[in-house]
């Protein structure tokens, strides 16, 4: 009998451990700012720790059942080796107005080692810590959406920002209110997460909260919305 509660307990325990470690996506608290025309989402995806052998981001946005976007649609991409575009506005880059036009023009998945991403970026190998991507979409009529739903399919640890505001993260990590470029998301807190490695993938959802802000045309708007994709097919 003593046998079997030790290993009940132990069985327990583990399965504990494994949630804490799985963590899941949460709001950041923050309404997301739309605006009549085109709105930015720019996501960064972080690997736990050195050596990770995959990281994936593969996002779906909707706003009343709309998609705006999904996996396969445009963005630019990269893989930074420093803050962007400083050290001391470390994520000047999620803002409409940044420059991306030297990004790599990719598509949602992206990331390397899952076999699941439509543009590998990133390897083993060059010890990946982290990938950005900048993607575009548009609303015609703000004032009739209550809210975003928020999608994502990720290993290990995602932050989400619309139009230069984080909405949402992944909970549990390491990774800072200001995240860089170089930061883990496992530096002590066991943080883990893997893909769901489906077809279609199995995303994550969130509702966000929406408000309504004035309009304002980005400098340089280099990548596609996926509704002028779909257009354009």
């Amino acid at each position: 009998m003593l046998r079997r509660i030790l290993i009940l307990t132990t069985i327990f325990t583990l399965s504990l451990a494994v949630c804490l470690a799985e963590a899941a996506m949460q709001l950041s608290g923050n309404p997301a700012p739309l605006k009549a025309g085109d709105n930015l989402l720019a996501a960064a995806v972080y690997n736990d720790s050195p050596g990770s052998s995959d990281l994936t981001l593969i996002i779906q946005l909707k706003a009343d059942d709309q998609i705006l976007i999904d996996e396969g649609s445009p963005c630019k991409a990269i893989e930074p080796k420093q803050d962007l575009p400083s050290k001391d506005d470390p994520t000047g880059w999620t803002k409409p107005d940044f420059d991306d036009s030297s990004w790599q023009d990719a598509k949602y998945g992206v990331g390397y080692g899952d076999g699941d991403d439509n543009t590998e970026i990133g390897s083993k190998a060059a010890n990946t810590v982290s990938i950005y991507t900048r993607a575009w979409f548009t609303i015609s009529n703000p004032s009739s959406i209550n809210k975003l739903d928020l999608g994502v399919d990720y290993d290990d640890a995602c932050v989400i920002f619309i139009n230069g505001v984080e909405v949402a993260r992944t909970a549990g990590t390491d990774i800072p209110d200001k995240p860089h470029w170089d930061s883990w998301s496992d530096k002590g807190s066991g943080q883990t997460h893997e893909a769901s490695k489906t077809d279609p993938p199995t995303y994550e959802w969130l509702e966000v909260p929406v408000e309504i802000i004035s309009a304002v045309t980005p400098v340089s708007k280099t990548a596609l919305t996926w509704g002028a994709l779909k257009e354009i097919r």
